[in-house]
């Protein structure tokens, strides 16, 4: 309960110490005088111009790069063709940004991006990211009209975006000078019908989360210009930002260099966040679902941004962690939140000192020494599993990737090489063989048995606790320091201080800790249910290590059974040497998979996939194609479809 009490008093101490994030803008009503038309003639030159089937390393990806770099250098922009090679799928793919540039009276730079690539399972990838590239189109020509900016415009159609915004984290990492970067700005998902408000993402790529102030001058900005309502993050939507950083939009590797960014996609209504999922990264998404109304609204905030800062003098480079509250613009942040976090980490540190024999350091120590043994063989094991995984993607049994594959609908993530799968089970079950032989084994107890005191050398359960428990403090100091949020994934250990040892031969030694006197609290349950009930007991202790394993079953279960799931229903088969570049081939129903070289179909057509080999040929038979009636240039295929090896 002091413990509890304490904890109650440094939040209200924080809560009590919260601050006003800092605000450097000042808005100017002149400058919110925008520019956009309903009609939005971009929408209708990316529909006829812009390649489809441009994912990164297909050949329409170049074009769509030339194109873009004709179009930007028409309206008078200075552009560059930044190319570079990175591996997906284990194959030298080519990427390639369009760097183009607007120099303005200062040389320091507002850096505003889009991508051009698109993911593998889509045709024409008009909301992602057409509507972006759109809007980044209309932004250039707006400001290139206008003469020249306060402060330089960069305009960068980025290439990898879908393969972990591999564009963005060339285009930072090649710069000269990356402090001369002000600001960034992310376009991303903005033009479908649906969309009535503007939602932000503020991580970073693995690291960092972007300041306050930036999306708060946004916001501001698009109120001014009278335009969508900008939604900020909850305050819980922040924590769980920042505990698992990986960002899915362009702005990540802005933030994670350092980079003061903000990432603008569009907002979902309730109702049709069904059929948002459905269309993210499928052959559907197309200018069928844009609106001209919905890109306007979009741009009109995107440009009441830049224009807003165009207009700013003073630019924070501060990133996180904080948490604020928006409803008293408030921020929780600085030495009152790492004060919680410390004293977070410090519980770690403390039950593993409660845990140890009462005595001096030398008993300490040989605590230690006896229960190291029994911890390295099972944490060494999982160690040297993850290094197997390694070795299997060095000899070519599992795919290597520059970040990770385009899209959880692939279905080449669903065709695991099952002999690899079976080699990593086998080495990990091989390690934990190994792992409890030799800890049986070492010349530490071998000695203690020769000096008649094999018992006292045997670790007991508090043994065990106290190691367990300082490690996973180092763990978690480590955390700290790299993204303290993250501590959010320790919560559920805490369970594990609860976890009571059973009675035993070493019970003698156990009664002599510093955490005797703590053992009813320590253990979840009174010293007479402990000797009368010994079933109870241990069925409580496997309850409260399950529950402390709470997150990690969480997240087996999203990433395993939520996002996988989708990846079952892949419908699409294209090639563009086959079909005219505007066709769309859906199979409907059956058993159906990709292949190394393709999908091969009744009548001997073969669409491959160039970029991605699969893990085995199949063939779908018997086929039936013909023409959707809602659109002349699908094709649909009819059940029954078999899939079978060929």
């Amino acid at each position: 309960m002091e413990v509890i009490r304490n904890y109650c008093g440094l939040y209200i101490i924080a809560n009590r110490l919260r601050q006003r994030p800092p605000t450097p803008y000042h808005l100017r009503p002149r400058l919110t005088a925008l520019r956009w038309r309903a009609g939005f003639r971009h929408r209708d030159r990316i529909r006829h111009r812009l390649p489809h089937s441009r994912h990164s390393g297909a050949p329409n990806n170049r074009a769509a790069a030339e194109w873009l770099f004709d179009q930007f250098s028409a309206l008078g922009l200075d552009c560059e063709l930044q190319e570079w090679t990175a591996v997906n799928y284990s194959v030298p793919t080519d990427f390639r940004n369009v760097v183009c540039t607007l120099s303005g009276e200062d040389s320091r730079q507002v850096l505003i991006v889009a991508h051009h690539d698109q993911a593998p399972t889509t045709i024409q990838g008009a909301d992602n990211d057409g509507s972006g590239i759109s809007i980044l189109l209309q932004l250039a020509e707006i400001f290139v009209n206008e003469g020249t900016p306060a402060y330089t415009l960069t305009f960068v159609a980025t290439d990898g975006e879908e393969y972990g915004m591999l564009g963005t984290a060339h285009y930072v990492r090649t710069h000269p000078n990356p402090e001369d970067i002000l600001v960034g700005m992310s376009l991303d998902n903005l033009g479908r019908e649906y969309y009535d408000a503007m939602n932000i993402e503020l991580i970073g790529q693995y690291r960092n989360y972007g300041p306050i102030w930036v999306p708060l001058t946004l916001q501001a900005a698009a109120e001014a210009a009278g335009g969508w309502q900008v939604n900020l993050r909850a305050p819980l939507d922040q924590m769980l930002d920042q505990a698992g950083p990986i960002s899915f939009m362009d702005q990540g590797p802005m933030i994670a260099a350092g980079i003061p960014a903000v990432g603008l996609t569009g907002h979902v209504p309730a109702e049709f966040g069904e059929l948002q999922y459905r269309l993210w990264h499928d052959p559907d998404d197309t200018m069928e679902h844009q609106s001209a109304e919905t890109l306007g609204a979009a741009g009109r905030v995107a440009e009441a941004f830049v224009r807003q800062l165009l207009a700013t003098e003073e630019f924070p480079r501060g990133m996180g962690p904080y948490i604020y509250f928006e409803k008293s613009n408030q921020s929780l942040q600085g030495w009152p939140l790492w004060a919680l976090f410390v004293a977070f980490v410090a519980l770690f540190f403390l039950a593993s000192f409660l845990t140890l024999p009462r005595g001096s350091w030398r008993e300490a120590f040989e605590s230690r020494r006896r229960a190291a043994p029994h911890f390295l063989s099972l944490w060494l094991p999982l160690l040297a599993s993850i290094v197997l995984t390694y070795v299997l993607v060095a000899v070519g049994m599992m795919d290597k990737y520059a970040a990770y594959p385009a899209t959880s609908k692939d279905v080449h993530i669903y065709n695991p090489r099952w002999e690899a799968v079976i080699i990593f089970l086998g080495g990990l079950a091989v390690f934990l063989w190994l792992g409890r032989l030799l800890s049986s084994r070492l010349p530490l107890r071998a000695s203690a048995a020769k000096r008649g005191n094999p018992q006292d050398n045997a670790p007991t359960f508090l043994d065990r606790k106290s190691l367990a428990f300082g490690v996973i403090g180092v763990g978690a100091v480590y955390v700290l320091f790299i993204s303290p949020f993250s501590l959010l994934f320790f919560v559920p250990l805490l369970f594990w201080l609860l976890i009571s040892p059973l009675r035993g031969a070493t019970a003698k030694r156990q009664s002599l800790s510093r955490a005797s006197r703590l053992e009813p609290a320590l253990s979840g349950a009174n010293g007479a249910t402990r000797e009368s009930n010994p079933l109870a007991r241990k069925a409580m202790n496997i309850a409260l290590f399950l529950l402390g394993g709470l997150v990690f079953y969480g997240l087996f279960y999203f990433f395993g059974f939520v996002i996988y799931d989708y990846g079952f229903r892949l419908r699409l088969v294209y090639a563009d040497d086959v079909l005219h570049p505007d066709d769309q081939l859906l199979v409907r129903g059956g058993d159906h998979r990709c292949s190394r070289r393709g999908v091969k179909l009744g009548g001997g057509a073969i669409f491959p996939r160039p970029s991605r080999p699969a893990p085995c040929p199949l063939i779908i038979s018997p086929l039936t194609l013909s023409q959707s009636p809602t659109s002349p240039r699908r094709h649909v295929i009819s059940p029954p479809l078999r899939a079978t090896p060929h």
